[in-house]
């Protein structure tokens, strides 16, 4: 969702949630944006957003990359 590293080329390859997010970020209406993620919501999956979303409204991506949210 976020993207993924390949440890044999250490390549790095966005997922959609990145995509997406880069692309609202970019557009600087003063309008608000929501992103929903439609599915079944267990531990795992809200640990693993909790980990890459800073309490500072950053994405932390694995490529070390930072997306600032607004």
């Amino acid at each position: 969702m976020y993207g993924k590293l390949d440890s044999d080329t250490k390549i790095w390859s966005d997922g959609v949630a990145a995509i997406i997010l880069r692309d609202l970020i970019r557009d600087e209406t003063n309008e608000n944006k929501w992103i929903l993620f439609d599915g079944p919501v267990d531990a795992i999956w809200i640990e693993n957003l909790n980990t890459v979303l800073d309490d500072n409204k950053k994405l932390c991506l694995t490529s070390g990359e930072i997306i600032k949210l607004n």
